[in-house]
Formats: structure tokens, sequence, C-alpha cells
């Protein structure tokens, strides 16, 4: 004969409960700072023509996003705010009215983020080319 208290089982369902919610809650906070760092990119007002997201899982995991603005803004105050915003510092390549700004860095020793910008004066506005990646290099 075996003896039980009774409420067991509610404890059971309650941890359980508490453990899905647990993780589809840190699901939901990962899944909004995805999308969070994949937009951080995108100039203020400026029209997105393009974009493409690329996952990769081997050799190692990486998300990488291309994307293609344009905007009316002035081209310094463009230039300014991915300057400062990203610390790209100043033009890498520059090539008749158009400049490149790179930046890769490691975080944590494992996650590798990537980012470059191309920027170019047209006479239909600026146009913006931005490739953004980050990878986690397991080594």
């Amino acid at each position: 004969m075996v003896l039980r208290r009774p409420g067991n089982g509610r404890w059971l369902l309650l941890a359980t409960l508490l453990a899905t919610a647990a993780l589809v809650a840190a699901g939901a906070a990962l899944a909004i700072a995805v999308v969070r760092y994949a937009n951080a990119a995108d100039y203020p007002g400026a029209a997105r023509i393009a974009s493409q997201d690329m996952f990769k899982v081997w050799p190692q995991l990486t998300v990488r996003r291309d994307s293609a603005y344009q905007t009316p803004d002035p081209f310094p105050a463009v230039y300014n705010w991915y300057s400062f915003s990203f610390k790209l510092g100043p033009e890498a390549y520059a090539i008749s009215n158009c400049i490149q700004m790179a930046r890769s860095f490691t975080d944590f020793y494992v996650v590798e983020r990537q980012m470059s910008v191309m920027l170019c004066d047209t006479a239909s506005g600026r146009m913006i080319w931005v490739m953004r990646s980050l990878s986690l290099r397991l080594r």
C-alpha cells in the first residue's frame, strides 16, 4: 500500500507550467532581441529598397542581413549617423561619390560581429547598402 499526500500532483503541474512559461518568455525575449538587432542598422526615415536575411549553420552558426536604402537626407548627416552609431569611424575606402565604412569585432571570445556600410551620393538622393553578420564560433 502506497500512501500519498494530497496535492503532490498539483505541485508537479504548477512546476511544469512555470517552467513552460519561463521557456516561452526566454524565447520571446530572444526573438525580440534578434529583431531589434537586425533593424538597428535602418537609417531613420530612409526607404528600404531591398533586404535579405541569410542563415548558415555550418561550419559556424551565422545570421546575415543585407539591406539597401535611399534617403533624401544630406550626405554628412547619413555618414555621421552610421559612423557614430556603430563606431565605424572614418571611411575605409572612397571612390568618386561613394564611401565604405566597415568594422569587425569579437564579443565573449565566441561571438563575431561584422558590419559594412557603403554610402553613395546620387542625383536622386543618398543610397545606403548595409551588411551585418553575427556568427557563433566555437573553437
